[in-house]
């Protein structure tokens, strides 16, 4: 019976990249007593994917990406595959280049959201004017992306507490 519940433990641990993601996925469609929130919303679900391809790939996986990202498409009423396309994409680059974020200081962690941020924010605005065939309005992404960059600390912070006391150190 201990084994079982052993078991259990390393498959919760294993899985709580994953979760966070889910939750702050579905914690960015809520409805908010602020106006226009859901308009500008942070990218929370980016925020995930950024913090655990670079300290958790091997616990924070490519389906993984992949389907946060067509969750968040769902979610957001987003035409279907491109967050996940985007995801899927972001999660290989930030992999290749996790080196330059992981046993440095957070404000690099937080340069390379910032840069990588405005480059998901950007390319998700040409495909989306792409699949509309419209120019989409920038204020919204250049808002969602402004606050998403400073909001980053507080999910951040968020996530480093779940990696030392729920996930064991790779």
């Amino acid at each position: 019976m201990e084994a079982l519940w052993q078991r259990l433990e390393l498959w919760l641990r294993a899985t709580t990249p994953f979760v966070s993601a889910l939750v702050k996925t579905l914690i960015s469609v809520l409805a908010w007593p602020i106006p226009y929130l859901g308009v500008v919303m942070p990218p929370l679900a980016y925020i995930s994917l950024f913090y655990w391809a670079a300290h958790r790939p091997d616990l924070f996986t490519l389906p993984m990406a992949f389907g946060i990202g067509l969750l968040n498409d769902i979610v957001n009423n987003f035409p279907l595959g491109s967050s996940a396309l985007l995801f899927s994409v972001a999660h290989q680059i930030i992999f290749k280049k996790r080196s330059t974020f992981v046993g440095h200081s957070f404000y690099m962690l937080w340069a390379g959201f910032s840069f990588s941020a405005v480059l998901l924010m950007f390319f998700q605005w040409v495909l989306f004017g792409l699949l509309a065939w419209a120019i989409a309005p920038f204020l919204p992404v250049f808002l969602q992306t402004f606050l998403g960059i400073v909001v980053f600390p507080l999910p951040c912070w968020a996530m480093i507490q779940l990696q030392k006391n729920t996930v064991s150190p790779n």
